[in-house]
């Protein structure tokens, strides 16, 4: 089976493009010299490119089976991929001439119907929703259309999808896979940084929010959960520490003043005097010592997330680490398994998980261990032969 991936392949700060490698990582992985295909399937022949107008327009003549676009709208262009709807029909024309299919990845899937929910940093630009909403139907029915096989990763994916395609369209087309857990290439080692650059002891315990800051993932009740801890219950042994760069501006929730979200982050720490305790280390590369010893040494990661209509990356990394996980309970974090979780903009309920993973190791470890099932079950190595399913189904083998 011969497999052309169209793909972002920009470095790690692009979600897509790190997706793109981990869920492709067990068909890249050498293989030893005596060792065979499993019985019933076909190598693979796998290739990925980089999404640009020069790829899509190539990509029809490479003599492939298969055309596996990552799609997501600002993938292709800063319009909200509206060059996408000149690049499909170009593959698709092409692919009844010369008899490949084209499979697509779509990881962005808002509610057409509800924009403003789904895109709260945007709210400046709320007039625009209405045709907006138009728009991104039309861009996932023609997708959608043109397409032989979609990929959705997550249950409200699908879910936003049923609002566009008839029930027809999503049992022929349409299939489901979670987004895996991600082969983490942070290393977990100790440097002594933390107590060189924060102060951070053995007596501390910290927690950990990781992944770029936007509005919808709730940073601030972290440190509203932060506040109860110090202020009002003394707990002078917490510590949280945001790993996370800056955002764009004037997108934190109101439309921003011209500043970013994680300053608002920071003013917030500053007016409940918690910079002692609130510590920010802005991006960190995945090579980072300091990025590897705050994932060797933290107690928990915290995703505070306010509902939303796509899966978590930073989850599907952290995962790796078999450390606690406190998660909202909404919908995106609901096809895991037995998260501990929290209401969602309950700093108060957070605070209780919290000190419960402080002062009673048993919660820890059971924690620890739920972490480490969850990351067994959503393997890269499932979710490929996952992908491996839906490719034969488009071929007809």
């Amino acid at each position: 089976m011969k497999l052309l991936v169209l793909s972002s392949t920009r470095k790690e700060r692009d979600g897509i493009a790190e997706y793109t490698r981990q869920v492709f990582r067990p068909a890249l992985a050498p293989r030893e010299p005596a060792a065979e295909s499993p019985p019933g399937t076909a190598p693979i022949d796998l290739r990925i490119e980089d999404i640009t107008p020069g790829t899509m327009l190539r990509a029809p003549f490479a003599g492939m089976d298969i055309i596996h676009i990552q799609h997501e709208f600002f993938m292709f262009d800063r319009l909200v991929g509206v060059t996408a709807l000149l690049y499909y029909p170009w593959l698709w024309f092409w692919s009844k001439i010369l008899g490949f299919a084209i499979v697509t990845t779509i990881h962005s899937t808002y509610n057409v119907e509800d924009l403003e929910g789904a895109l709260p940093h945007f709210r400046k630009f709320k007039v625009l929703f209405p045709l907006g909403g138009i728009y991104m139907r039309f861009h996932l029915w023609l997708v959608s259309t043109l397409s032989r096989r979609l990929i959705i990763l997550s249950k409200i994916g699908l879910e936003n999808m049923r609002r566009v395609l008839s029930d027809r369209a999503m049992e022929r087309k349409v299939r489901y896979t979670h987004l895996g857990n991600y082969a983490s290439n942070i290393r977990m080692e100790r440097h002594g940084l933390l107590p060189q650059k924060y102060g951070i002891g053995p007596s501390e315990k910290f927690f950990t929010l990781f992944g770029f800051a936007f509005p919808i993932k709730g940073y601030e009740y972290a440190i509203y959960a932060m506040d109860i801890l110090v202020n009002q219950l003394g707990r002078k042994d917490a510590r949280l520490v945001v790993v996370s760069g800056e955002t764009g501006k004037g997108s934190f929730p109101g439309g921003g003043q011209g500043g970013t979200y994680v300053g608002w982050l920071k003013q917030l720490t500053a007016e409940r005097k918690l910079e002692p305790y609130v510590l920010f280390t802005g991006y960190l590369a995945n090579d980072d010592p300091l990025l590897e010893e705050i994932f060797a040494e933290t107690l928990a990661f915290i995703f505070p997330y306010l509902d939303r209509n796509f899966p978590s990356g930073a989850i599907s990394t952290t995962l790796a680490t078999g450390k606690p996980m406190l998660v909202t309970d909404i919908r995106c974090f609901q096809e895991y398994e037995d998260l501990p979780c929290f209401p969602e903009k309950d700093a108060g309920a957070l605070a209780r998980k919290m000190i419960e993973l402080m002062d009673v190791p048993e919660a820890a470890t059971r924690s620890a261990a739920i972490t480490r099932r969850n990351s067994e079950k959503f393997g890269m190595e499932r979710i490929f032969e996952r992908h491996l399913e839906v490719y034969r189904e488009a071929v007809g083998k």
